[in-house]
């Protein structure tokens, strides 16, 4: 809304089936037409490795993640803000932590927990969205029962989400190796959203200044190409 009331222009809903770049200008094409421009920011998540040659394509891994919001079994004053922390629990003896956040959704809205997964990798397309109900209690019984004993079983509310993650863990913000017109940005692996603020704002600048006053060599793309791919 901010980017709208200060004249960008938003085409919702209109999936991007390819891009080139031709004589210094790049060219997309999607379901409803064709556009140009000087440069290209391709931030698209995890349908990222569906818009890459497939060499590059294969730096990036989709893994589906569930956050549930449990019900609280007594009194909610103990799982409130000021009380109860947002919390990251790296277990020990489990190859999987849990995360979470008080209750801050009132009496009925839950307290959210949840968990990271690499065993199961998917794509945008084909990852199931829903979380059923088996699902749900194979995670309480086996992560949150025996830590969290104010908290029952029940879900108030179940979601999935994408992590499309680096075989480092780490973000890629560089030019296209093959586009020099276009910007690959996945604040990815994970534990982009909160950067993304700062992100947004570098990615202006590179298309704007032809740089950012932040420093993103550590983001370059080559780090993971070496040795497979000639960049």
């Amino acid at each position: 809304s901010l980017a709208e009331r200060y004249g960008a222009e938003i085409h919702r809903n209109e999936a991007v089936e390819e891009f080139t770049e031709r004589n210094g200008r790049v060219l997309v094409r999607t379901r409803s037409g064709e556009y140009e421009a000087g440069r290209l920011i391709v931030s698209a998540g995890p349908w990222l490795p569906m818009m890459l040659a497939r060499d590059y394509a294969t730096l990036f891994t989709v893994y589906r993640q569930v956050l549930v919001w449990l019900d609280i079994a007594g009194p909610i004053e103990p799982f409130l803000p000021g009380t109860f922390p947002v919390f990251i629990w790296e277990l020990q003896n489990s190859a999987h932590g849990v995360y979470g956040f008080p209750a801050i959704d009132g009496p009925r809205g839950g307290l959210k927990i949840a968990t990271e997964q690499y065993d199961h990798s998917t794509t945008a397309d084909s990852v199931t969205r829903e979380v059923g109900e088996a699902e749900v209690r194979a995670f309480y019984d086996r992560l949150v029962a025996p830590r969290f004993p104010g908290l029952t079983g029940r879900s108030v509310k179940a979601v999935s989400c994408l992590y499309t993650v680096t075989p480092d863990s780490g973000f890629v913000i560089d030019t296209h190796p093959e586009y020099a017109s276009v910007i690959v940005a996945s604040p990815c692996s994970g534990h982009g959203f909160k950067h993304s603020a700062a992100i947004g704002e570098a990615l202006a600048q590179v298309v704007i200044d032809g740089k950012s006053a932040l420093d993103l060599s550590r983001f370059g793309i080559a780090r993971l190409t070496r040795g497979i791919l000639p960049v």
